[in-house]
């Protein structure tokens, strides 16, 4: 596809700019740094605070002046990972983009369209000049994905947007109107090392789907940590193994797609334990045939480990592990397959005093949050372990009366002569920070067809962003 040909060109143009700039949550200092050059250049107003979120205002253009004010509002961080064996570094190297036909897709890493497609769409709108639009507070948040650390901490004083336009939804022709609250945990099980006389083992479960731990929560696919505890348990009482440390998963927020325990056994025990893996493996690409169907098992000899787990910390971290909450919780008993509340068993590492673990826990329901909180907190203070909840975030509730939902169902008709699909999704947005900040604010999200985010599988839709950009002008066009 000629991306010239587009009508979102220069949507493309500053989306292959912010993917030359490292930006993983914690670390935007280079993408805010960017923006402010971009809005010097332009002569618009601009401020910038300590956790990097950026504010660009632009005045309405003729016989918009004195319409309400919009917001724009996209976050600039991106989920940082990366297929195994695949040498980038996320704080230094950009996103090599590859143009497919139709999709737009990372070197096996993922792409950054969320949110990045929605930072260009804001650039394109600052920097034109013929593009019909009320005043514009575009608002570029830092470390949405890591908890929404920005909008959080962000001062909104001086914004007078009535109206608030999110570009952080993932499906074409259908409008987000409500969103699930969240909460972050942050876990540390301690454990006390004794010396190994066995030899040492990488046990790995790899090749899963993965996937965003809102969106994807309810399509059953494997959780690669879970599976790893899992398999765990099933050996402990059949062979004599030892734990010298555990691995799986990068991010609290992606469901995880592989894992690692290193293991110690006596030689006398490989065949047994080769079989049981592999019989383990047979029953598990059974169960997950159709949503994970490239997964498999690896055992393979690696260097022996002077230490291992105590056999009474392994038991402990086995057991609070697994009686850990994972996936689905509950299901809106109002709303058709919504899902209510989940948690995602996103992160484990082992360090030299503790197994942590980081979890993410969302709920539209706010006594669902504080349960689950509850069932967590009971299951690692029952191995000693300590619980930190960080980064919590509201549910955005449906607005019965908003009128640029209306305007969006009104135009998206008109424009394609069929009606658009309304959600309320189970994964966190920022609208519900902002919504409980600005509680003047009309709100919608929307955006083109992504695909995979949060994997290094992700893709977008270029025709898809190009009918996106244009809903987009047609919207702005609408709000005189």
């Amino acid at each position: 596809m000629d991306i010239k040909s587009l009508k979102s060109t220069k949507v493309f143009h500053y989306f292959e700019e912010i993917s030359k700039i490292p930006r993983p949550s914690y670390h935007e200092k280079a993408i805010s740094e960017y923006l402010i050059n971009f809005a010097k250049e332009r002569n618009l107003d601009f401020r910038v605070d300590d956790t990097y979120n950026v504010i660009i205002k632009k005045s309405g253009t003729s016989g918009y002046q004195n319409s309400k004010i919009v917001a724009i509002q996209a976050h600039t961080d991106m989920v940082c990972e990366k297929n195994k064996g695949v040498e980038h570094d996320f704080l230094k190297d950009p996103i090599k983009l590859i143009y497919d036909g139709d999709i737009l897709k990372a070197d096996r890493t993922t792409l950054g369209s969320d949110n990045g497609i929605a930072v260009a769409m804001a650039l394109a709108i600052l920097d034109s000049n013929d593009i019909p639009h009320p005043p514009i507070e575009a608002i570029f948040t830092a470390c949405e994905e890591s908890g929404m650390e920005g909008v959080t901490n962000l001062d909104v004083s001086d914004l007078k947007s009535e109206i608030f336009i999110s570009i952080d939804s993932d499906e074409e022709g259908i409008f987000t109107v409500g969103c699930a609250g969240g909460v972050k945990c942050d876990i540390e099980i301690p454990i006390k090392f004794e010396e190994n006389t066995k030899s040492t083992y990488c046990l790995g479960v790899y090749g899963l789907m993965g996937g965003h731990s809102g969106i994807d929560i309810n399509k059953g696919r494997a959780n690669a940590n879970k599976i790893l505890i899992e398999i765990l348990d099933s050996l402990y009482n059949k062979i004599d193994i030892s734990l010298n440390s555990i691995e799986g998963g990068a991010k609290d927020n992606a469901i995880p797609r592989e894992a690692e325990a290193i293991i110690s056994i006596n030689e006398n025990d490989l065949t047994l334990l080769q079989i049981e893996i592999k019989n383990i493996e047979s029953i598990l690409k059974d169960k997950y045939k159709n949503t994970d169907p490239n997964l498999y098992l690896k055992l393979e000899k690696v260097k022996n480990m002077k230490e291992v787990f105590s056999k009474d910390d392994y038991k402990k971290v086995l057991t609070a592990l697994s009686e850990f909450p994972n996936g689905v919780q509950t299901m809106s008993k109002n709303i058709q397959n919504l899902v209510e509340s989940s948690i995602n068993l996103g992160v484990i590492k082992t360090t030299s005093k503790c197994v942590e673990v980081t979890s993410s826990i969302r709920s539209a329901v706010a006594s669902k949050k504080e349960d689950i909180m509850q069932q967590v907190k009971t299951c690692i203070e029952n191995a000693n372990g300590n619980v930190e909840f960080r980064g919590s975030y509201p549910a955005w509730e449906y607005n019965e009366n908003s009128i640029i939902r209306d305007k969006c169902i009104k135009l998206y008709k008109e424009m394609y002569n069929k009606e658009p699909e309304l959600q309320i999704i189970h994964a966190g947005l920022e609208c519900g920070l902002f919504s409980e900040k600005m509680p003047q604010l009309d709100l919608v999200s929307f955006g083109p067809n992504l695909y995979d985010i949060h994997t290094p599988d992700e893709r977008a839709s270029i025709s898809s962003i190009d009918r996106t950009w244009e809903f987009l002008l047609n919207l702005l066009k609408d709000l005189k």
